[in-house]
C-alpha cells in the first residue's frame, strides 16, 4: 500500500459537506484536502478557511485542470451528480458521490460505464451501510438466525418543514423526484442490503402531494415483490404531521423478527419467543457512519478494492425506483424481472 497521501477535492460546500465529509477528510492522516469547488465563492472561502483548504474554485473543470487530484467527493444537488462524476472519472479521479447517485437509472448507468472505462472507483455515499448496528443485524440475517426472510417493512417519515433553503428540491428536472427519491432510495437500499433481498419481480406505488403546485411528491408508499416470494413495503413522507420524525426498519422471517430502530432481535426457540438482541455499545452510529464511509473510500483507493457501496448496485436500486414512478403514473403494477 502506498504511503502517499490521497489528494482530495470536495465539490459543494453545503450541510452534508460541512457536517460530515469535510471533517472526516480533515481528520484522516492519509488525506490531503487540496481544493473546494463551490459556486458561492463567499461561502467557499469561509468553509475553505475553516478546514484549511488551500485552493477554491467555482468550476470543477477548471479545478481538475489546475490541480493534481486523486479523488473527488461530490456533495451537490442531484442534477449535477452525473455530469460532475463523469467529468472527474474521465480526468482520472476516483469518485465518491452523495446519494442519490443520479436522478434515474439511465444517468447512473452512464456513470458506471465511465468508471469501468477509466478503471476508477465510483462509490456512492450510502452511509447507513457503515453503521455498526446495521452490520450486526445484517450478519444475523446472513447466518439464517431469522430463517427465510418473508417480509421487510421500511419507512422514513419526516415532520413537515419549509424547503426554502433548497428550492431545487421541488424542481422535478433538478431533483429527479421528491420524498420517494430523497428518503425512499436510502431506506430501500438499506432494507434490501440487510435482508439480502434480490431479484425484484413486480413493483407497485402510489404518490401523494399536499400542494399540487409542487413539482415533486411529498409522500409515497410502495411494494416490491421478489423472486423468492419475499416482499418489501416502503413508506416515506416529507410532511408528517407529528412532533418528531419516525424512522423504522422491520424484518420478519420464518424463525424470528428484528427491528433496527430500536435494535431488537427475537427468535422462536423451544416453543418460546426469546430476546436474542446482542449487547452493543450505545453511541451515535449515524454520525460515526460518515467517518467510516470516508475511511472506507480512502482504503479502497489505496488497496484497489471494490467499495461496499458501488455505483453498479446504486444503479440497480434506481431501476426499481424508476419502476415505482412508472407504477404511480400508470396506476398499475410494473414488471421489473
Amino acid at each position: 500500500m502506498s504511503t502517499k497521501k490521497i489528494r482530495v477535492a470536495v465539490i459543494g460546500a453545503g450541510n452534508v459537506a460541512q457536517i460530515a465529509h469535510l471533517p472526516a477528510y480533515k481528520n484522516h492522516p492519509e488525506v490531503e484536502l487540496v481544493a473546494l469547488v463551490e459556486e458561492d465563492q463567499v461561502k467557499a472561502r469561509k468553509v475553505a478557511a475553516q478546514f484549511g483548504i488551500g485552493q477554491v474554485y467555482d468550476d470543477i473543470t477548471r479545478m481538475l485542470k489546475g490541480e493534481e487530484i486523486d479523488a473527488v467527493d461530490i456533495c451537490t444537488p442531484n442534477y449535477l451528480h452525473a455530469p460532475m462524476a463523469i467529468t472527474a472519472l474521465r480526468a482520472g479521479c476516483h469518485v465518491l458521490c452523495e446519494k442519490p447517485v443520479a436522478r434515474n437509472a439511465t444517468e447512473a448507468k452512464k456513470m458506471v460505464n465511465t468508471a469501468k472505462k477509466s478503471k476508477k472507483i465510483l462509490m456512492v455515499a450510502m452511509n447507513n451501510r457503515f453503521r455498526r448496528d446495521v452490520e450486526i443485524l445484517k450478519e444475523f440475517v446472513k447466518r439464517g438466525e431469522l430463517g427465510n426472510v418473508q417480509l421487510v417493512k421500511a419507512g422514513w417519515r419526516r415532520t413537515a418543514q419549509d424547503w426554502k433553503d433548497r428550492e431545487w428540491f421541488k424542481d422535478q428536472k433538478k431533483s429527479g423526484g421528491g420524498a420517494l427519491l430523497d428518503l425512499g432510495l436510502p431506506k430501500m437500499d438499506l432494507a434490501m442490503w440487510i435482508a439480502g433481498l434480490k431479484k425484484p419481480t413486480r413493483v407497485s406505488c402510489n404518490l401523494f402531494q399536499l400542494d399540487g403546485r409542487r413539482g415533486v411528491e411529498d409522500s409515497a408508499c410502495a411494494m416490491v415483490n421478489f423472486a423468492d416470494g419475499s416482499c418489501l413495503i416502503l413508506e416515506v413522507t416529507w410532511n408528517l404531521l407529528e412532533p418528531k420524525d419516525n424512522v423504522y426498519l422491520e424484518i420478519y422471517g420464518s424463525k424470528g423478527a428484528a427491528t433496527l430502530h430500536p435494535f431488537r432481535v427475537h427468535k422462536a426457540m423451544h416453543g418460546h419467543l426469546v430476546n436474542v438482541t446482542p449487547a452493543i455499545e450505545q453511541r451515535n452510529y449515524y454520525k460515526e457512519s460518515y467517518r467510516r464511509e470516508i475511511d472506507h473510500f480512502i482504503d479502497c483507493i489505496q488497496r484497489k478494492r471494490k467499495p461496499l457501496t458501488p455505483g453498479a448496485e446504486a444503479a440497480s436500486v434506481l431501476r426499481i425506483l424508476d419502476a415505482m414512478y412508472e407504477s404511480a403514473a400508470s396506476g398499475r403494477e410494473v414488471d421489473v424481472s
